[in-house]
């Protein structure tokens, strides 16, 4: 079975005729996953390309074809860890790649220009110029999810399409003459303007910069952590994580040292870390040549880090006088390292699948309906199949690829907890309605349970046949094409 969402389907229920039930029948069918969990990390936006030829037509050929190797090879570093980018090959400087194979059954990818092609699913062409001999433009590609999930299938190699909630990053640029935020000459802020990251599987947006936003928060109080302030800004974006990128310029002897790094300044579910904050006083404000910036380090392993720690950080040095082009590498270095945490804890891999059987409890028709997005999001989850529901749950087996734990992390990013009370079966809610059934005696082998149905060993819930008939029909399936 392969790994693009298709559809739900769900045989018609028999009528509820209970008073009080929910009206769970009715809109029960999906056509498609959601962009954000799907194709929209396939999407390479904005990649600048340049060519010379004999021709105009000649020179946007070859402009078009170096864009979209550049576009392939960001895309597969996207989704792969970087331990195995020996695997993939650098199709922008027509390097094969470094290793051909391993012992772990992973083996090199090899694309001819065909190949590549046919990777593509359509493009978008943004500030197109052009002469008698010369093309530039920023393209932003599109590319087919089943065919590049097929490609790192057949090599073996783990992937991740999942991605976290969008964040708001403010760009604050730290030199000797002092610090930048939403002035005009702040070239750091430009530079994450300068092309989208919302396709990253950490997608990030860079305010407006308007008056509303400079009356909101300032360059002082955003490196300061300024909760309040960061608070506010979060609330009229409509965020619930706000990251200040403090990038740090040393000029030494004709070179540009930048320090990037991404401090996790506001989260809605995080809590404050008075030491962490207090550590960046007015000391850290100050420019000095030798001394280091005294940030928390967030555990490799904890991506959702402490309000007031280090997301990651990036240093890169190059000749003084080309700014952006830093600034850019940049960008791109310390995205992918902060990536990196939350790429371990969802990636996919096919080499190991497991079927689990799960409970899902639920309110209302809103709560399932939030339990059901969040697993069509989850592109660590296979296939569903229901088979008994009622007016408040439903039994159903899910097909995982890799450990559960990594599910656990994210359908937590979707908004719904999914726990094991004894290993065996797992269960599955809204927070709030997880509080109500976590621990409960009944889910480690209790005979009844809260619904009023039967309930067997392990928490499973008997259908009822007036209101859950049993689904046996492969159509039945959440199918993954």
């Amino acid at each position: 079975m392969g790994a693009e969402f298709g559809y739900w389907r769900f045989r018609r229920l028999a009528s509820l005729a209970c008073a009080g039930a929910v009206a769970l029948i009715g809109a029960m069918a999906l056509s498609s996953r959601s962009e954000a969990a799907s194709e929209g990390v396939f999407i390479v936006p904005r990649v600048p390309v340049q060519a010379q030829a004999d021709s105009a037509t000649q020179a946007k050929d070859v402009a078009q074809a170096a864009g979209r190797r550049r576009a392939i090879d960001i895309l597969l570093r996207r989704l792969t860890p970087e331990e195995d980018w020996s695997y993939l090959p650098r199709l922008a400087s027509q390097e094969n790649a470094a290793v051909t194979g391993g012992g772990d059954g992973k083996s090199a990818i090899v694309l001819s220009s065909a190949e590549i092609e046919a990777l593509e699913a359509g493009f978008e062409v943004y500030d197109e110029r052009s002469s008698s001999t010369t093309y530039r433009a920023f393209i932003t590609y599109r590319f087919k999810p089943d065919a590049v999930r097929g490609l790192l299938k057949s090599a073996r190699i783990p992937y991740s399409e999942a991605q976290t909630r969008r964040a708001l990053v403010l760009p604050v640029l730290q030199t000797e003459t002092g610090l930048y935020l939403w002035e005009a000459n702040n070239p750091w802020m430009a530079a994450w303007k300068a092309r989208p990251y919302t396709h990253e599987l950490t997608p990030l947006t860079a305010p407006l910069g308007d008056l509303e936003d400079t009356s909101k928060i300032t360059a002082r109080a955003a490196l300061g952590l300024d909760a309040e302030a960061l608070r506010e800004i979060a609330t009229h974006y409509n965020v619930s994580q706000v990251i200040v990128a403090h990038a740090r310029l040393r000029q030494r002897d004709g070179m540009d040292q930048l320090t990037v790094t991404l401090l996790n300044g506001h989260r809605e579910s995080g809590k404050a870390d008075a030491a962490v904050i207090e550590s960046l006083g007015e000391d850290v404000l100050e420019y000095d040549p030798e001394g280091s910036l005294a940030y928390g380090v967030a555990d490799d392993e904890d991506f959702a880090a402490k309000i007031g720690e280090s997301l990651a950080v990036f240093t890169l040095t190059e000749p003084s006088g080309r700014f952006p082009a830093l600034a850019e590498k940049a960008i791109d270095g310390v995205v992918a390292k902060y990536a990196s945490g939350w790429k371990r804890r969802t990636l996919i891999d096919h080499a190991t699948e497991t079927l689990v059987p799960a409970t899902a409890f639920f309110n209302n028709l809103e709560d399932w309906s939030r339990i059901r997005s969040a697993l069509i999001a989850t592109p660590l989850i296979g296939s569903v199949q229901i088979s008994a529901l009622s007016r408040r749950g439903a039994e159903m087996n899910v097909r995982l690829f890799g450990n559960p734990t990594r599910v656990q992390v994210a359908l937590e990013n979707q908004g719904v907890v999914f726990w094991t009370e004894t290993g065996e079966r797992w269960f599955m809610a809204t927070p709030a309605v997880a509080t109500q059934y976590r621990g409960r005696r009944f889910l480690r082998g209790e005979r009844r349970g809260v619904f009023g149905e039967q309930v067997g060993d392990n928490g499973t819930l008997r259908p009822v046949p007036a209101l859950s008939p049993s689904y046996n029909s492969p159509e039945d399936e959440k199918i993954l094409r």
